[in-house]
């Protein structure tokens, strides 16, 4: 199994998110710990220990 992510270095800290599930960020000191903290957040929201929240898309005239 492969999870996207996305992530950005903020001072000492990486902070990150998984693409599937953008509301709920997380953080490590290192690429490595990041990856662990995203996994744990994926086993919860699988196990329902955190709720997965619904994204819509709406046009905007412009």
């Amino acid at each position: 199994m492969e999870l996207e992510y996305t992530y950005k270095q903020d001072g000492k800290f990486f902070v990150g998110n998984l693409d599937e599930y953008p509301e709920y960020p997380t953080q490590g000191f290192s690429i490595d710990e990041l990856e662990i903290n995203l996994l744990d957040i994926y086993n919860m929201v699988k196990d329902g220990t955190l709720e997965a929240k619904s994204h819509g898309v709406f046009k905007v005239a412009g």
